[in-house]
């Protein structure tokens, strides 16, 4: 057997769904050699698929070709992996990547159709598929204590954690960040459950106005169109480009991560492996993955961000011994880690 990959999201802007894709895509690309990448037919041509045969095929694009076209162009020797949280309902041998549970917890947070789609289909589709992989142990833990998600008598083993890495390839120190004086950073799409918004109210109330926020994110149609309060303060970013974000990781004074439910927390891991300290929300993902790395503050606590706005001064211990624990915690995230687990779990998948 061996993998093809479900290159839908490869056609989307990059956010954390699609740069786990390509983490994932990477390591497939370096151990099976012959897998295919299938794309709808009217797909970029510049695609990178890390040098795998890419095949255009279908007549439709976006869900209709997912669900019909897709399911057509397999061959009987192959396993699809679907790395963005979908996947054809047809296709029993299918590794299928659950990023989080927002849209089963908060349907609220997605357009109606989108919630409608994931709610009714998802939970399907986790049924019959042959793994469903998930990104943190946290996330498995989810979908194992519900029984309507992974009923009881289901094997447990078919839950597989494939953790997100960083390459390590770095920018030039040189690259600009196009901002004036010192910044909070927040890397997230315009997704309700990441918090902007309360990070709006927050910045808005803070008496010191010095330390702007640099918001980089996109508007997503899946999710519902909350409107964001309004502060002069605060600087947003739609499209920047790998260097420059990484600029702006170095040179931020802290990124901040106030986030209502996270999957794995691509951005801290961003963050700290670019040597930026980290103010998050305490969640158990962040916890599972990250440990004392950052500092967790409440968004609404203002004593409590303040209070880790001062642990983290330019000059202080404090900060240095953040940076550095930062460090060693993103340097535990390697290519050789995810390419472990996956292997392991296609040698269980796949013994005879």
């Amino acid at each position: 057997m061996r993998p093809a990959f479900n290159g839908r999201c490869l056609t989307r802007p990059v956010t954390g769904v699609e740069r786990y894709a390509r983490c994932l895509l990477r390591v497939i690309a370096r151990d099976w050699p012959d897998a295919r990448v299938l794309v709808p037919r009217a797909s970029v041509t510049d695609m990178d698929a890390e040098d795998l045969e890419v095949v255009r095929c279908g007549r439709f694009d976006g869900h209709a070709w997912e669900q019909l076209d897709l399911p057509r162009a397999l061959r009987t020797d192959e396993v699809l992996i679907s790395p963005a949280n979908t996947g054809p309902l047809r296709v029993d041998r299918q590794w299928l990547v659950i990023h989080d549970l927002a849209w089963w917890h908060h349907p609220e947070w997605f357009d109606r159709r989108v919630a409608w789609w994931y709610t009714n289909t998802l939970p399907r589709l986790m049924r019959r598929v042959e793994r469903i992989v998930t990104v943190s142990g946290t996330v498995r833990e989810e979908l194992l204590a519900d029984a309507r998600l992974f009923p009881p008598g289901h094997d447990p083993d078919r839950l597989v954690v494939l953790p997100p890495y960083l390459s390590g390839n770095l920018p030039p120190n040189d690259t600009v960040t196009g901002i004036d004086g010192d910044y909070l950073l927040m890397v997230a799409s315009r997704d309700p459950r990441k918090g902007i918004d309360q990070a709006i109210l927050w910045h808005a109330r803070r008496q010191r106005t010095a330390l702007r926020l640099v918001h980089v994110g996109r508007r997503a149609r899946v999710f519902s169109n909350t409107p964001l309060p309004s502060d002069a303060g605060i600087i947003h970013l739609e499209d920047v480009d790998d260097d420059r974000l990484q600029a702006l990781y170095r040179g931020a004074f802290a990124l901040l991560a106030p986030s209502r439910e996270e999957g794995f927390g691509l951005t801290l891991l961003e963050a700290m492996a670019a040597g930026c300290p980290v103010i998050a929300s305490d969640l158990p993902v962040f916890r599972e993955n990250f440990g004392e790395a950052p500092i967790y503050a409440d968004i609404a606590d203002d004593a409590a961000m303040e209070h880790a706005l001062t642990m983290l001064d330019r000059n202080s211990v404090t900060r240095k011994e953040r940076i550095a624990l930062g460090l060693r915690t993103a340097a535990r995230f390697t290519i050789e880690r995810t390419r472990s687990a996956l292997h392991d779990a296609w040698r269980q998948a796949h013994a005879n």
